[in-house]
């Protein structure tokens, strides 16, 4: 490539230079040497050219011949994406030889993605969602959808549980802050990252929209749906360093809505948790993470010896609840009763 004349590529009303690459070969003098320039993939040679990954984007073909995608990232993303002074967004853009454009701050439009050729607006909006996904991993969770252990029923036989736990323990060797409040009872299903009222709206109609999935579910078990709480178990292997207790969850109905819509979530972009095919049911009932610093930070390394739990409590049951709701819960936010604020309700 002749460097005073570079290839040159317009999108809009933009102009791009193309940087050279080490991607182009020649052959001189019998060696192969790596050179720069950038190889337009052949599609009138006899070679088949490597198919494009099939995506479920939107991208629609423009006025001018080119392809485009709109796409929402959250606002408190978009700094790493531009980067500092704008050096980020430049390098995607030559990238991917793309024109990036990223709405100003305050507003709600979306990141807009421009190219002459729809590989490139992919492996621009794939780039993308990389970045916005390293920084959600980086949050706390914030949303989970749940199944509420709540009822009165269940309160009630914790509340026993909790009371025959410290009377048959030496003082001060279960503080209180490590047990569950009753009001907070619940399973959880699968959690996510939202960090707008946008991301809120979407995963709220992802719940809704396997509305019909979820009752077909059910309607396999012919109304033998009851949720049944019963025995215990430590989430690792030595009882005498626990670290959560929990309450085992016996419904198969409840599994099988709970992997359908773990599957679910773990295809979206809100999902931060490990990448399990299945979910553990269960309703925890102490866990050291309720006990925090003087910060609000967890405190490492704590755990509780719950052998003697388990061995006078491992077949303790706590009732059974109807498989009637599913909640898109709010982490850090509960309602009057006390429980989880549900961003959406799905009530079966």
């Amino acid at each position: 490539m002749d460097v005073l004349s570079p290839e040159l590529v317009w999108i809009e009303n933009r102009c791009y230079r193309v940087n050279p690459t080490a991607e182009a070969q020649i052959i001189r003098e019998g060696k192969d040497e790596r050179v720069g320039g950038y190889i337009e993939p052949d599609f009138d040679s006899e070679e088949e050219p490597e198919a494009m990954e099939e995506v479920d984007y939107e991208i629609e073909r423009t006025a001018e011949n080119s392809f485009r995608i709109a796409f929402h990232v959250p606002s408190v993303f978009h700094g790493a994406i531009i980067g500092q002074k704008g050096a980020t967004r430049r390098r995607l853009e030559m990238e991917t030889r793309s024109l990036i454009k990223v709405p100003n701050k305050g507003t709600k439009d979306p990141i807009i993605v421009t190219a002459q050729r729809e590989a490139d607006v992919v492996a621009a909006r794939k780039k993308i969602g990389d970045i916005a996904l390293a920084c959600r991993k980086r949050q706390e969770m914030t949303h989970f959808f749940s199944f509420p252990c709540c009822t009165e029923e269940v309160k009630e036989a914790f509340r026993k549980f909790k009371e025959a736990v410290l009377a048959g323990a030496p003082a001060d060797t279960f503080p209180d802050v490590l047990f569950q409040i009753p009001e907070k009872l619940h399973v959880t299903l699968s959690y996510m990252v939202l960090m707008d009222n946008e991301e809120r709206e979407m995963v709220k109609n992802i719940l809704h929209r396997e509305e019909t999935a979820i009752r077909e579910i059910l309607a396999g078990f012919q109304g033998n749906t009851a949720v049944k709480i019963c025995g215990l178990d430590s989430m690792n292997d030595d009882p005498e360093a626990t670290r959560v207790l929990f309450a085992k969850i016996q419904s198969e109905a409840l599994q099988n809505i709970g992997d359908h819509l773990h599957r679910i979530v773990r295809k979206s972009e809100f999902f931060i948790g490990k990448d399990k095919a299945s979910v553990k049911l269960h309703m925890t009932l102490m866990n050291v993470s309720f006990d925090k610093d003087d910060d609000g930070k967890f405190k490492r390394g704590v755990t509780f010896n719950a052998k003697k739990i388990l061995q006078d409590f491992g077949d303790y049951t706590f009732g059974e609840i109807p498989l009637t709701e599913i909640h898109l819960s709010q982490r850090k936010s509960y309602d009057e009763q006390g429980y989880y604020k549900a961003t959406t309700k799905l009530i079966l």
